[in-house]
């Protein structure tokens, strides 16, 4: 048996003993093999992997050009379409249609209208004309329609009149959303309650006026108009110059007090029934305290 005893290593060469001899043994050196210049062979399931990911980025590229393809062509059709409707003269308005027209005329609509024919329905600004048109006071709205290729419908809703309201010596109409605004009609066709006692300056033709007597005594008027009955017809005249004070058409003066309306003008209608059933007339009319209702046969 032969043992063997590492005693020294020099230059790659290690020196050994062998029952006391010595024996030189070389080292083989290992050559470290560089790996960044070898080519690997991907595996199948990574080539597979690449190919589907190359394969999806043709795809999406392929789609974004053709949506944009897409999306030029319409803006192109849409552009010329728009010209072609806005400058086609097959798009000239040639008939206005005015509906529900009441006391006013065509030509005072036309005329506010104001439009320049030949002139494309598409070119006509809807906002502006209906601004137009409702700047004649006895207007409250307009609406207006384009009805291609040549037809514009507008329709009118003129203001109507609850009451009369005596400015400086002529008569105004007021309607229920308390805009005053001239009469067309001749004074002596109108039957309707008359407002007094609402001074002038409060007064702007065409615009909601910010009367406080004036609202109050509309506010009387709509509880009239809903209470069942020919109250409103019997009312001839609403004084809120000192306090409120009804006329009925037969003389009576009336006294209201400025809350609880309704419970005044029903008891109000009771007593004109009463007195008309016994054939009798009353001078005066006191309804300002609660539950009680003093009243002045003539």
């Amino acid at each position: 048996m032969i043992f063997l005893n590492v005693t020294s290593i020099n230059n790659d060469k290690l020196l050994l003993t062998t029952n006391g001899e010595f024996a030189k043994v070389e080292l083989i050196e290992m050559r470290r093999y560089r790996t960044r210049n070898l080519r690997i062979t991907p595996r199948p399931k990574q080539l597979k992997r690449k190919r589907k990911k190359i394969k999806n980025l043709f795809k999406n590229v392929f789609k974004l050009l053709f949506i944009l393809i897409i999306v030029s062509s319409l803006g192109f059709l849409g552009k010329w379409f728009y010209e072609f409707l806005h400058t086609s003269s097959s798009f000239n308005i040639e008939e206005v249609d005015i509906q529900e027209l009441n006391r006013l005329k065509e030509k005072e609509i036309l005329d506010l209208l104001s439009l320049d024919l030949p002139q494309n329905i598409f070119h006509i600004d809807l906002k502006k004309a209906r601004e137009r048109i409702e700047t004649h006071p006895r207007i409250a709205e307009a609406i207006i329609h384009r009805r291609p290729p040549k037809r514009v419908i507008i329709q009118i809703r003129e203001r109507e009149s609850i009451a009369l309201i005596n400015q400086k010596d002529s008569f105004l109409g007021v309607d229920a959303s308390c805009v005053p605004f001239p009469l067309i009609e001749p004074l002596q066709e109108i039957d309707l309650p008359l407002i007094t006692g609402i001074s002038s300056s409060e007064i702007v033709i065409g615009e909601e006026s910010n009367s406080t007597s004036l609202k109050m005594a509309l506010d009387i008027l709509k509880v009239i108009l809903s209470l069942k009955g020919d109250l409103y017809s019997q009312v001839s005249e609403i004084n809120v110059e000192d306090g409120i004070t009804l006329y009925t058409i037969e003389a009576t003066r009336v006294q209201m007090g400025r809350e609880d309306f309704r419970d005044q003008l029903l008891n109000l209608q009771g007593v004109l029934i009463h007195l008309s059933k016994e054939k009798r007339r009353a001078e005066y009319i006191d309804l300002r305290f609660k539950n009680k209702v003093i009243v002045k046969l003539k």
